[in-house]
């Protein structure tokens, strides 16, 4: 077989979309499923608050309890900087009950950009907080299977198991539904407005917004009382239920939420009286479903087209052009062969 100039450049050129298939399968695709390093997403939330009223702990008036106070809340996530394969992601958490100002927390995160978890904080990064597991987004095709992951409760600085919920389908998107259940003492009891201490004007109305109180406490109230302290210490626990319904495909948070319950337990002279103080229920809200189920599948279309088109479009016209590379090189051999050259000898005379 004779090679021509045309038949080799298209063999070359056939050649190089194979492996140009092959890079961005396997090389590219793999690399822009992490998390990308202009990551900035924002998710939006709305609720209610049910419970006690700080301010009036603190003196500061108001009715003591609030019922179905509205809550509006968002949550933004950006990436700061990015080392390899991890990088620093911020975590603005924005919560407004009813007319009261904001309150604002932000949190920073060392995260596997592949794994989508957090990491140890990196040396000298003191803002940085040393996490374990997932802390706002699952990884790319997520598991279902129990026991996987663990997420995050920055209430409580501890992590907790992950379960499957089941499936759904949010903003255009089909979904996998998480929740995880951390129960604890409050890290940062000062972070939400939560007094140390009641002051001992007010202790007597523990005991009367407990779900419970031991009898003999009942029966000797009045010395147990006097005995207080001006100021009654309070412990805070927090157990935080975490939702997130994570793209079944890319593993993003399309929608989530959280109730959480924060309790204040007194120690009323060796007897502990334990008040629910505030249950707080937040949710996503429609616009944001829709808004990053938009989001998310613009960028499903656009990993499908490069994952899985273009690779398979450039191995087919890769064949395509070997085999026609092969078969003008056949061609050109045939012609250059023409017929058998001399023929019979023709007898002297």
């Amino acid at each position: 077989m004779r090679l021509t100039r045309s038949s080799i450049v298209l063999a070359v050129i056939g050649v190089l979309l194979i492996v140009a298939a092959a890079v961005v399968r396997f090389v590219v695709v793999p690399s822009v499923t992490k998390l990308p390093e202009d990551l900035d997403v924002t998710l939006r939330f709305e609720g209610t608050y049910n419970g006690i009223n700080p301010a009036a702990l603190t003196g500061g008036g108001g009715d003591l309890l609030l019922s179905d106070v509205p809550i509006e809340a968002s949550r933004r996530v950006q990436a700061e900087s990015v080392d390899g394969d991890t990088e620093i992601v911020s975590r603005t958490d924005t919560r407004t009950v009813g007319d009261s100002e904001p309150a604002v927390t932000e949190v920073r995160f060392n995260v596997d950009r592949e794994t989508a978890e957090a990491r140890p904080a990196p040396d000298g990064a003191d803002d940085v907080t040393s996490a374990e597991g997932l802390v706002f987004t699952l990884p790319v095709d997520p598991s279902t299977e129990e026991g996987t992951y663990e997420y995050w409760d920055q209430y409580t600085m501890q992590s907790a198991p992950v379960t499957f919920e089941g499936e759904e389908t949010f903003g255009g998107r089909d979904v996998n539904r998480y929740q995880s259940v951390a129960d604890g003492e409050l890290a940062d009891p000062d972070a939400l407005g939560l007094p140390a201490a009641l002051p001992k004007s007010l202790a007597p109305l523990a005991p009367g917004l407990a779900e419970s109180v031991d009898p003999a406490l009942t029966a000797d109230l009045d010395a147990v009382l006097a005995a207080l302290p001006d100021e009654v210490p309070i412990e805070w626990t927090s157990e935080t239920t975490t939702f997130v319904d994570a793209d079944r495909e890319l593993g993003a948070t399309i929608a989530g939420g959280s109730t959480q319950v924060i309790t204040g337990t007194m120690d009323f002279g060796g007897y502990p009286v334990a008040v629910r103080f505030a249950t707080i229920d937040i949710y996503s809200t429609d616009d944001s479903i829709d808004e990053r189920g938009s989001d998310v599948g613009d960028d499903s279309s656009l990993l499908n087209l490069v994952g899985t088109v273009l690779p398979i479009v450039a191995v087919v016209l890769g064949l395509l052009l070997l085999v026609v590379a092969a078969l003008l090189a056949v061609r050109a051999a045939r012609r250059t062969a023409g017929p058998s050259a001399g023929g019979p000898a023709h007898a002297a005379a």
